[in-house]
């Protein structure tokens, strides 16, 4: 058991995409998708953070990913400034890259303790996951939200960090968001800024990831939709 930051996301519109396509295509879609946008997301991130960390550190930094169906889960045991940071960047240039393949995701980034398992399969369990789990299952869009706890247990390195970062036009990785909830209600949170991801141009691009795959547009699946231009279209807009 560890305490460790501890990101989950959830694949929008999983269970529609696997009843309407053969499982040689689902494989496809996990392979040239979501397999290819985890792979960019970390080389995009390997990328900026090789500039200002040495390599020992960097190495510290990986993140243990797996995937379980529709659901993807980040561990980080870094709980530092740089270590969360780092898998800040990582998850949403992830949700950019997975929308841009026509695979939405929402999730959420916590802390807490966790554990793994590899005793008759793989096993992860712990409050750490849960927190984050419980913070992605409110939200009505495809996106991530950063627990602010999270920026509370690490060195204050940087005491107004999250003011920097919120307010860092160049390289914005979180804002300050009223993120839609099921309930129908809005709340402020620290949403992750995937918007930068320079493959979606338009909100044309956003709404075709719901469609794509053989995906059906339900009621439901237009809301998240509509909520997923709308932060979009509000973020690039500043």
């Amino acid at each position: 058991m560890k305490n460790s930051f501890v990101a989950f996301f959830d694949i929008l519109g999983f269970k529609n995409m696997v009843e309407k396509n053969s499982h040689e295509k689902l494989t496809e879609i996990y392979n040239n998708g979501l397999y290819e946008s985890l792979d960019f997301a970390e080389k995009a991130t390997n990328a900026v953070f090789k500039l200002i960390t040495p390599q020992n550190e960097l190495d510290s930094l990986k993140i243990k990913i797996y995937v379980v169906s529709d659901s993807i889960f980040f561990i980080q045991d870094e709980l530092t400034q740089r270590g969360l940071l780092y898998i800040i960047s990582y998850c949403r240039l992830l949700i950019g890259a997975a929308i841009a393949d026509g695979i939405p995701i929402r999730g959420a980034l916590s802390h807490g303790p966790i554990s793994v398992d590899n005793k008759r399969g793989t096993t992860i369990f712990g409050l750490g996951l849960t927190k984050a789990a419980s913070l992605e299952a409110k939200q009505q869009w495809a996106g991530g939200i950063v627990d602010p706890e999270c920026f509370e247990i690490v060195p204050k390195e940087n005491p107004d960090i999250v003011e920097h970062l919120v307010n860092n036009k160049t390289n914005p990785i979180i804002t300050r968001y009223k993120v839609p909830q099921k309930d129908g209600s809005a709340r402020e949170e620290l949403a992750m800024d995937w918007t930068i991801y320079e493959l979606i141009k338009s909100e044309e691009d956003i709404r075709s990831a719901f469609r794509r795959h053989k995906k059906e547009i339900v009621e439901d699946v237009q809301i998240k939709i509509e909520n997923t231009v709308k932060f979009y279209n509000d973020v690039r807009s500043r």
